[in-house]
């Protein structure tokens, strides 16, 4: 991704996490949820929704939970 001279974002639309998190665009971040981890942990999310449907992006360290940023995407 990078933005081209006229200050438009460029982004590679072959990329997968691009096509991931493209399920977000459209949808309305309406509060923050919080979960409790096995290890004691707090996680927290983003609950979106779009007209009566909602989803929570669960903010992770990777795929995995172990590494650089991450959305974990679920439909509620």
């Amino acid at each position: 991704m990078g933005v081209n001279n006229f200050g438009e974002v460029q982004m590679n639309n072959n990329d997968a996490f691009v096509k991931h998190y493209a399920q977000l665009v459209g949808w309305t971040i309406e509060q923050i949820a919080t979960d409790e981890m096995d290890y004691g942990e707090e996680l927290y999310g983003l609950v979106l929704t779009k007209g009566k449907s909602k989803k929570i992006a669960w903010i992770l360290r990777d795929p995995e939970g172990n590494g650089a940023g991450f959305l974990e995407i679920d439909n509620v």
